[in-house]
């Protein structure tokens, strides 16, 4: 029996081929990297089937509002600000056993008793009771914003509680500071851990504030 032979033809058509399939699937592969590098750093191949959240940031429609609306509620010490001239960093001390101290918020007071609301939108973080200050609520209002509330009389909110400028956090009350009214409320403002004066922070944008 003969040996067909292949003819000669055959071997170079059959090399051609090869070199077109691959020629083809490299093409291909090229056109799927650069797919991929379309979405910059987010490193998304289009052979994968990845879902990227999308973050809205809306800004926040929150007040800020004065700790109280009475309006027998006067000032009875600043906040102690150290570029203030000296006559009004005096009146911004507050006297406990003998020593002044500077205060870090602003005292408020009324010969009536009268009622202490959120000054905006936030969660209650803290509970507790001061040996001078009596009762105390701390708000965190986000990351970097908190209010805390001293000297209250009742407290009506606990721990966790969500609130909002109409949550009332409680009623003034009393502290053991010297040559103060029985209604009070000491209110302190942090922003970044750092004490400001609640008087401007009353005026200020909440947006600016995250």
């Amino acid at each position: 029996m003969k040996k067909r032979k292949l003819k000669s033809f055959v071997l170079p058509s059959l090399y051609v081929t090869i070199v077109g399939i691959l020629f083809v699937s490299i093409a291909f592969l090229g056109a799927t990297l650069q797919e991929s590098e379309e979405y910059g750093n987010m490193a998304v191949s289009a052979m994968k089937d990845i879902t990227v959240p999308v973050v809205s940031e809306t800004p926040s429609t929150a007040v800020i509002v004065k700790p109280y609306l009475a309006e027998n509620v006067s000032i009875s010490k600043s906040f102690y600000d150290m570029k203030d001239d000296e006559k009004k960093q005096q009146q911004s001390l507050v006297y406990y056993e003998n020593t002044y101290l500077q205060n870090s918020g602003v005292l408020y007071v009324s010969d009536e008793e009268f009622e202490i609301f959120a000054v905006t939108d936030g969660t209650v973080t803290k509970v507790s009771k001061d040996d001078i200050l009596g009762n105390v609520v701390e708000i965190t209002h986000n990351n970097n914003l908190k209010s805390v509330y001293y000297s209250l009389g009742e407290v009506y909110v606990k721990e966790n509680d969500a609130i909002s400028t109409s949550t009332v956090v409680g009623k003034s009350g009393d502290n053991a500071l010297e040559n103060e009214k029985n209604n009070c409320l000491l209110f302190e403002v942090y922003y970044n851990g750092v004490a400001m004066d609640p008087e401007d922070f009353y005026n200020m944008n909440l947006n600016d504030l995250q």
